[in-house]
């Protein structure tokens, strides 16, 4: 199929919804080449080609085989991962583990760029860390340092100030000094996910937020007013959406006060816990931030503004775009609630 795509670019790397076939052990160059795309049902197709003219050339995983003889263990692979409900790299590293598919540590980091754009967010959890253990007088950092600053405790130009550095964070945390690198490089990779997957909700937040006001627009037209079917896929959609964000808004204050706990009683322990509780949400945190925002991104370039598209387009699009796969989102956030110990 080909369909016409206006998207602004992301390095696949970074993106929540798309994963570069090249980082896959594959026979096949042209699957090399391809990459796997959620769509706004949040089904999972091959993106064979794709570029402003001739749009996105796509097929279905179970169709390799077919359209690439000889490629049937590829199709076996691409079958497994397009089962993985988000290609963000925090869940793939568990995900890529877990089915047998090696590939390289550096295929699975976020790109210089967009640690880049994370860097307000990092300032959060750094300056806190820095706090703690250094005290206020210490923690000036400036709003480009992000998650560097971290690195700069360890690579100051005055040997002797390291050496201090280091036994500062020993007395205060417990943590023997050759063990120290090593906590702050996994410190930062803890909070530049929690950064990360911030990142992508906000992004879609404006979107959500006009959403809203379409959708309650498209509930007092006659036309639906007059139709069950369509108010209840109006109702049905306009809730799961804004349960949905409620409930992400809910789980991200959660982390932020995994991290004040830790931040109050900073140990090797205590970070072991954090560390856990996070990347044991990242599954689920990718996962419906995924679905969520393929939903709203799809949505948003079908109907750039308000005044775009009549009712009965904006009806159809409710019931064949947006309502199929709510329900899923809604159950995956669920799941997710009760792992971070939230009511559901």
């Amino acid at each position: 199929m080909t369909e016409k795509s206006k998207d602004k670019h992301l390095s696949d790397r970074d993106a929540i919804d798309k994963l570069s076939l090249s980082i896959v052990p594959l026979s096949s160059n042209t699957l090399k080449n391809a990459r796997l795309i959620k769509n706004g049902r949040m089904e999972t197709a091959v993106e064979l080609h794709n570029d402003p003219i001739s749009g996105s050339l796509q097929i279905q995983p179970e169709d390799i085989a077919e359209a690439f003889k000889g490629a049937e263990k590829d199709q076996e692979i691409i079958s497994a991962l397009a089962e993985l409900q988000s290609y963000d790299v925090y869940s793939m590293r568990t995900s890529f583990k877990k089915l047998g598919i090696p590939v390289s540590e550096e295929a699975l980091k976020l790109s210089d760029t967009m640690k880049t754009a994370l860097n307000g967010y990092a300032l959060d959890f750094v300056r806190p860390l820095v706090e703690r253990i250094f005290g206020s007088a210490h923690a000036d950092i400036d709003n480009t340092a992000g998650g560097d600053s971290l690195n700069k405790i360890l690579k100051d130009s005055d040997a002797g100030r390291v050496r201090r550095n280091l036994q500062v964070i020993t007395s205060r945390t417990g943590i023997p000094t050759d063990e120290i690198p090593t906590f702050l490089e996994m410190y930062s990779d803890v909070f530049l996910s929690v950064a990360y997957y911030r990142h992508c909700f906000e992004s879609v937040g404006p979107d959500a937020d006009r959403f809203m006001l379409w959708v309650k627009d498209l509930e007092k037209h006659r036309d639906v007013l007059a139709s069950p079917q369509a108010m209840s896929s109006c109702k049905k959609v306009e809730a799961a959406l804004k349960y949905v964000t409620a409930s992400i808004r809910e789980r991200f204050a959660k982390f932020n006060s995994s991290f004040e706990v830790f931040w109050d009683n900073i140990s090797k322990k205590s970070f072991d816990e954090l560390r856990q509780q996070i990347e044991e949400n990242h599954n689920s945190m990718g996962a419906v931030l995924c679905g969520l925002s393929v939903k709203m991104k799809n949505w948003s370039h079908e109907f750039p503004d308000n005044t775009v598209g009549g009712p009965q387009k904006r009806v159809k699009f409710i019931m064949t775009e947006m309502e199929p796969g709510i329900e899923k989102l809604k159950v995956m956030e669920n799941e997710a609630r009760r792992r971070v110990g939230l009511p559901v």
